[in-house]
């Protein structure tokens, strides 16, 4: 593993922190005030705000931490971590 390609994925992850909290916020928003929802889906809604930012932190800590022990370039697979959050929430808000 590359410190320069450790780095640049830590920032990128910390920017797709910021996009999948909007990507969560605005989604969940307008579906919230489109549909009459029950309880549970409203706070499965609200926990997905802070999921899936929280996604991006661990992958890009994994990862660091992937490095720091002498990880093989295999631990860049979980730079995908966050993206499958994002593709399961879009799917779960799709069928509501």
């Amino acid at each position: 593993m590359s410190f320069l390609w450790v780095t640049i994925g830590a920032f990128f992850q910390l920017g797709l922190a910021f996009m999948l909290f909007m990507l969560a916020a605005f989604a969940g928003g307008g579906v919230a005030n489109g549909k009459n929802l029950s309880e549970l889906q409203l706070k499965i809604l609200g926990i997905f705000i802070y999921l899936l930012p929280l996604l991006s932190v661990i992958a890009a800590a994994i990862i660091i931490y992937q490095y720091r022990q002498g990880g093989s370039s295999a631990a860049y697979w979980w730079h995908g971590l966050p993206i499958l959050g994002a593709i399961i929430y879009l799917v779960w808000i799709r069928r509501l």
